[in-house]
This record gives C-alpha cells, sequence and structure tokens, in this order.
C-alpha cells in the first residue's frame, strides 16, 4: 500500500468499513479500580431549549489508546504523540489463545509484518466485551519477546482485542510489555472488537484518540477499511 491508497480506499465503490470500538454505556465494564463510565443529562429542551449532556469516565474505557504518559511521569501525554502513530496499513494476526496464555514471536510465523505496521491480535477474548467477564480470569496478554521483535520489524503500534497488553500475570510483574512499547513510542490500543472480521488481512485502520493534553490515555472509535 502507497502512501496515498487510504484515500483511494474511503472512496473507493465496494470499500467496507469494521467498526472495532464497541458501545459505551452504563453496563461497560471498565478495569478494576478504575472510574466507571457514566453519562448524565446536563440541560434538557424542556428546560433550556437543548439537550446537553455530561460525561464522566476514565480514559481507559471501551477501546482505547494507551500513551507513554501512562507508564512513564516523564512520557509524552496522548496530545502530543503523533497522528501518524494512530493511522495506518494495519495486519490483524488470528492468535487464539487460553486463558492467560502470552502471544510470543513464534505467533507471528507466517505473518507478513513490514516497517510503519499497526500490528493488532485477535484472540477471540474479545467474546466477552462489554461485560464484567471482559477482565475476569486471565485474559491473554503480549511477552515481552514479542514486543521487541514487533519493534525490530519496524511496527509503529501494537493492539489487540485483549482487556490489558499485559496479562493478569504480567501485570503482577510490573507490566513489562506496556513499559517496553510505551518506552518506544509505541501507542496501545486495548480492547478492539471484531477484529475476527478482518484476521489475516491488510487494511487501514484509523484510531484517533480525543486531543486530552497531560492525559495518559483516550478512548477511540477504531475502524478498519478494507477494499472489497
Amino acid at each position: 500500500m502507497n502512501e496515498h491508497a487510504g484515500i483511494g480506499w474511503i472512496g473507493a465503490s465496494g470499500a467496507r468499513i469494521v467498526d472495532l470500538s464497541a458501545p459505551l454505556n452504563a453496563q461497560t465494564a471498565v478495569f478494576p479500580g478504575d472510574p466507571p463510565y457514566r453519562l448524565d443529562w446536563h440541560t434538557r429542551i424542556r428546560d433550556s431549549g437543548w439537550n446537553l449532556s455530561r460525561l464522566e469516565t476514565g480514559l481507559h474505557v471501551g477501546a482505547h489508546v494507551d500513551a507513554p504518559l501512562h507508564a512513564f511521569d516523564s512520557g509524552a501525554d496522548i496530545a502530543s504523540m503523533p497522528l501518524e502513530r494512530f493511522v495506518g496499513e494495519a495486519l490483524a494476526i488470528a492468535t487464539p489463545k487460553q486463558p492467560g496464555e502470552d502471544i510470543t514471536p513464534a505467533d507471528l510465523a507466517g505473518a507478513d509484518v513490514r516497517p510503519g505496521d499497526i500490528v493488532l491480535f485477535y484472540t477471540g477474548w474479545e467474546t466477552r466485551s462489554g461485560t464484567p467477564r471482559f477482565f475476569e480470569g486471565a485474559w491473554p496478554g503480549v511477552s515481552v519477546e514479542l514486543v521487541d521483535t514487533l519493534i525490530g520489524l519496524g511496527a509503529k503500534a501494537i493492539g489487540g482485542d485483549f482487556a490489558s497488553l499485559d496479562s493478569p500475570a504480567a501485570l503482577e510483574r510490573g507490566a513489562p510489555a506496556h513499559r517496553r512499547a510505551l518506552s518506544a513510542g509505541l501507542p496501545v490500543f486495548e480492547a478492539l472488537v471484531n477484529l475476527r472480521e478482518v484476521a489475516g488481512r491488510r487494511f487501514l485502520f484509523v484510531g484517533l484518540p480525543l486531543r486530552l493534553e497531560g492525559a495518559e490515555g483516550s478512548p477511540v472509535r477504531a475502524i478498519a477499511i478494507l477494499p472489497e
């Protein structure tokens, strides 16, 4: 894909857009200890002439992206990261895993990872998305060795359908995959959905965060654009 291919895809007859973000609502589960998602009416038409809502939420709710500031006090915030990190050619790799099992470099066998790719993993954990079960048990994670391999291959972002890039066991060890990816400036996308629809394919990925100065992450409306 050349740098202008995405423009052609968006306007092409038959191009398909796959939504990679689940809806956010009062039932959306959040990581244990994170602020809950809450959307309330601030004013109503009957009172002020306009409907206006107020949102209270943690920034790691639903499909979201982590910035280096999430792991490092001196790290870049989400607003200062280059936009090119959130948009580009992507490859989704199917890596079915048992609970708590890590994705490793061996899982890249046969995958055509190219410099500048956004690499996403479909583990099947997304079937729990939007429910408390998403954060129950031991979700699959990514090994730090895999992160190192992807950095060496020139990947510019990493993500998947898991609750966290690190499995629960790895989180207890200090979240090495997070720290390695974020220290290298790679955005980390988590809690994506519908990756099964694009697994094994190359596509244009868009996962733009809100421009929140001083924030360590942001919800995203992530999409995949595929030529049909």
